[in-house]
């Protein structure tokens, strides 16, 4: 496929003056679901402060026959693209083909790669060995670990806090740790998917997703956590029905 043109393009300087980033999915392609096929990922994405004025724009790039024989395990591109798809390219991910997500792991662990405006690495997220509650690693370009995602912990962290963000709001967090911190320390930074609405939660995919950066995040550590955002999506809420039982039998999650 050819590349997205990179003409006056900021790359992650773009990112820079957002505090906070809400992100719209959309809804498409709910024939081919209905087949077993999932729909291309898309996102629509503002600001927190105004979240109807798009000025982000994100689209996967994977074929038809990957979204059907592998289900949410394929591997695909995605690019982040200032205002919508033909506009300059502010980051690129990749996400390598993987088996299923899960506890006392020793290999094959979920990533999301980010890539600059260029295609250059500039840092990854990596799903890290653990017991109960899922984490993963925000690693820069050269390996080291600037943040880690987890979800709020209760029971000794043996269990997901479901009321972390409140009682019966429907919000599922995400936690941004800098890499000594505990996971019931103060978090420097959330990914939270919200509710987006009784007809999305039941029959479609379209999710939506408030991110808050942590204050001395620059440029290219939010796109590293706008792609932590794209990889928790993708594990946790990114299937229909239909693909997940597909795909669940050959892999079981």
């Amino acid at each position: 496929m050819e590349a997205p043109p990179l003409t006056n393009s900021m790359g992650a300087k773009a990112l820079e003056p957002h505090s906070g980033l809400f992100f719209k999915q959309t809804r498409k392609g709910c024939f081919q679901e209905c087949l077993g096929c999932e729909a291309q990922t898309e996102f629509n994405i503002a600001t927190m402060e105004n979240k109807e004025d798009d000025i982000l724009y994100a689209i996967e790039e994977t074929n038809c026959c990957l979204r059907f024989f592998c289900g949410r395990f394929r591997p695909f591109d995605m690019n982040l693209h200032e205002t919508n798809r033909d506009g300059p390219v502010v980051a690129r991910y990749y996400r390598p083909f993987r088996c299923a997500h899960g506890a006392c792991k020793c290999c094959c662990y979920q990533e999301m790669e980010t890539r600059d405006s260029e295609g250059r690495p500039a840092g990854s997220t990596v799903e890290t060995c653990y017991f109960c509650v899922p984490q993963y690693n925000v690693q820069r370009a050269d390996g080291s670990v600037e943040y880690k995602l987890s979800q709020p912990t209760c029971c000794g962290g043996t269990c997901v806090n479901c009321c972390a963000e409140g009682f019966c709001n429907c919000r599922i967090p995400f936690y941004i740790f800098h890499p000594d911190d505990e996971t019931n320390a103060e978090p420097k930074g959330k990914i939270v998917k919200v509710w987006s609405g009784l007809v999305n939660e039941l029959f479609t995919d379209a999710d939506r997703f408030e991110c808050a950066f942590p204050g001395e995040a620059g440029g290219e550590s939010k796109a590293r956590l706008v792609g932590a955002l794209l990889l928790v999506n993708h594990l946790h809420f990114e299937y229909s029905e239909a693909a997940h039982q597909h795909a669940g039998d050959v892999h079981e999650e």
